[in-house]
């Protein structure tokens, strides 16, 4: 069944590309969806309107069995409105932060599910939080506009991972990069 989003985004050349590209899937965004917990109720909720992110789609490349984790890269796709401006019609900065973190930890996310459910929902070792966040920021993001979000795995050392990404326009125009440590806490938070 196709989403909202995927219509949405399905009428965009650029986008659309990225949608029927075979090296990549369209995959859930887990935190888009509100939880009992209040867990992710910043993105499933207060950036969930008409103003602020109205849609969303995520996609994933394929699975590499023989990389750690499997799934080494992911797209978000989002269609920013004018409520996360900081100026007229230009994305606050710290908005900007929150979509790398948040690609970020959808890469995180996508691995950590896959993990739990060959595991047979035992926990996994992708259970990671933000140890620190770089944003290099290049150009002003506008709005309303439709952005295009990536992150990669850079490297993967026991309870750490490096990732990096980007904020585009998806014509090759860069808005921001980033890099990120992500780590696991040693205790229960």
């Amino acid at each position: 069944m196709t989403s909202a989003s995927e219509v949405r985004f399905g009428g965009i050349p650029w986008a659309a590309e990225l949608i029927r590209d075979p090296d990549w899937v369209v995959c859930a965004t887990s935190s888009r969806t509100p939880k009992s917990s209040t867990e992710d109720s910043f993105f499933a909720e207060t950036l969930k309107t008409d103003r602020t992110i109205k849609h969303l789609l995520s996609l994933h490349l394929k699975p590499d069995e023989n990389a750690d984790p499997p799934i080494q890269a992911v797209r978000t796709i989002m269609d920013l409105g004018d409520g996360v401006n900081g100026h007229p019609d230009l994305c606050h900065g710290g908005f900007v932060a929150t979509l790398m973190d948040e690609v970020m930890g959808v890469l995180l996310t996508i691995n950590m599910e896959r993990a739990s459910s060959w595991r047979r929902g035992e926990p996994s070792d992708l259970g990671l939080f933000t140890a620190y966040i770089k944003v290099n920021y290049k150009r002003p993001v506008p709005t309303p506009n439709v952005v295009l979000a990536t992150a990669r795995f850079e490297k993967k050392e026991g309870k750490k991972a490096w990732v990096v990404g980007s904020i585009e326009d998806g014509m090759g125009v860069v808005y921001a990069t980033g890099e990120a440590l992500f780590v696991q806490p040693k205790g229960k938070l």
